[in-house]
């Protein structure tokens, strides 16, 4: 390439893919694509996929080192984290004057099912009293009981902590003397309110073990490869921050991947007005675009309300890969679990040969798992997924992203019909409608919430899995449909804009 520093990289980690495109700055034209497995169980985790699509981009467009401007990515790692409660245990240190003991006490204890709804946040809980100067052996000695107790990170918080942050600061200074990383309340909402900024804090602090290791594997790979560009992450509000940010403040980027899909449908596709539906592999991220601008609210995470505005953005369970559950003779329940997370082929992906003979069986993918519905065959398993529902039925187009091999599609559900006493087309529809409805059901919300009629407005398909999900949603609702351009890289083009 001739042309110098005018190129930028956007790189999309997702639960499933992990995609790639350069973009020529000048043209705006997409020099080259790429798209992989995301790496999540590799040495060095996603930073292993991140080489990969990079490396193939830079092949495929002949683009060299010196050419390349900035490279941004966005991951869903700190959400697919809280989605499926892959968490560290929060010790939370919180500071008030004696009176107000109890209060604080009530407002920071995040054991108590009031704020701790699904008690999916691993908590343990200590008070100081700041009536008077606390000690630098009282703060050890209360790290260390916490540390004692299996918190894996500390957070701590105070009444007034957004005017004065000192004893927040202070309690930072010893727990990573301690070697624990940790948040203050101060650092992630200037707001007052003590109760929503602990919780806020504590659903940072939860992830933060996993983004701290993340990035560290992220920057010294693309360092090691031999980029010198800035690298930099996209924020939920659609804005880009530095590695530092998701070092100590994952939740800002807790959106990320959904907001760099919408600024994709915004900046490639000009998008004025409509429902975006990006249909990934492990799940659905839903926003509204009006006037050319994404809406923007305050974050709820897992039923938890945070003080953290980003684009408001509905994330489903259920998208192109997710797995089904069958009960009394019936597909049951489709997603959250996804093949990819657990571990295996899509029926689609294999060779028919590597199907026919098969039997279905049930099985966990992670310990507490419900039990989903897997094809065994000659010592291999396989899931049965949307995308190969979508195949056996023939709704995918031949150049679409998700098309796949229908003849095995078709063995694959054929096998699911025959145990269930229906016929593969049954089989396959019920996939489809299952996962299509938890789909609508939250584009009927929005079309409420925003006071919108289905005649008036479209949906907009991106991701790989558009074609598997939003077309049938369409007709079922009578909305306009539209997909995307270059879809299956919508939110990579978008975190390179």
């Amino acid at each position: 390439m001739n042309q110098k520093n005018r190129v930028r990289v956007g790189i999309d980690v997702g639960g499933t893919f992990t995609k790639a495109v350069a973009l020529d700055l000048k043209s705006g034209d997409i020099l080259g694509k790429s798209t992989v497995l995301t790496t999540h169980t590799s040495e060095k985790g996603v930073s292993e996929g991140i080489i990969t699509v990079l490396s193939n981009v830079m092949n495929s467009s002949n683009i060299t080192f010196d050419a390349i401007e900035l490279i941004s990515h966005s991951t869903t790692q700190a959400i697919n984290a809280l989605l499926e409660s892959d968490t560290f245990k929060v010790g939370i240190i919180a500071m008030g004057v004696g009176p107000t003991k109890k209060d604080v006490i009530k407002r920071t204890d995040l054991s108590d099912p009031k704020i701790n709804s699904k008690q999916d946040l691993k908590t343990s809980h200590r008070f100081l009293d700041t009536s008077e100067l606390i000690s630098e052996d009282q703060v050890k000695q209360t790290v260390q009981e916490l540390k004692d107790d299996g918190a894996d990170v500390i957070v701590a918080t105070e009444a007034f902590g957004v005017d004065d942050p000192s004893n927040e600061k202070f309690v930072m200074n010893m727990a990573s003397k301690l070697n624990l990383p940790s948040t203050a309340s101060h650092e992630i909402s200037g707001i007052y309110g003590l109760e929503i900024r602990t919780l806020t804090a504590a659903v940072n602090a939860s992830v933060l073990p996993k983004t701290v290791q993340v990035a560290n594997y992220v920057e010294n790979a693309i360092k090691d490869f031999g980029v010198k560009a800035p690298l930099m992450i996209m924020k939920g509000d659609g804005g880009v921050t530095s590695m530092k940010t998701f070092r100590t403040k994952p939740i800002l980027t807790i959106l990320s991947g959904p907001a760099a899909s919408v600024a994709g449908g915004l900046l490639h596709q000009r998008v004025t007005n409509g429902i975006f539906v990006e249909v990934g592999g492990t799940s659905t991220n839903i926003s509204i675009i009006k006037n050319g601008k994404p809406e923007i609210r305050y974050v709820t995470i897992n039923e938890h309300p945070t003080c953290i505005r980003s684009m408001d953005v509905r994330i489903l369970g259920v998208a192109g890969g997710s797995m089904c559950q069958i009960k009394n003779n019936r597909v049951n329940k489709v997603g959250p679990r996804s093949a990819h997370i657990a571990g295996l082929k899509y029926s689609c992906y294999a060779e028919p040969e590597e199907l026919e003979g098969g039997k279905i069986v049930l099985i966990k993918p992670k310990e507490n798992d419900d039990e989903y519905v897997a094809i065994e065959n000659k010592g291999k398993t396989f899931a049965i997924t949307n995308t190969c529902a979508a195949n056996a039925i023939d709704s995918i187009e031949k150049d679409d992203y998700a098309y796949a091999n229908q003849k095995s599609a078709r063995i694959a559900l054929t096998i699911l019909g025959n145990h269930l006493g229906m016929s593969f087309f049954e089989a396959a529809n019920s996939i489809i409608q299952t996962a299509s409805f938890t789909i609508i059901k939250t584009v009927s919300k929005i079309l409420k919430e925003f006071k919108l009629s289905p005649q008036s407005t479209q949906i907009i398909g991106a991701g790989g899995g558009a074609s598997v999900l939003v077309p049938f949603v369409s007709k079922q609702m009578e909305i306009k449909y539209m997909k995307c351009d270059n879809a299956e890289v919508i939110s990579s083009i978008g975190v390179a804009s």
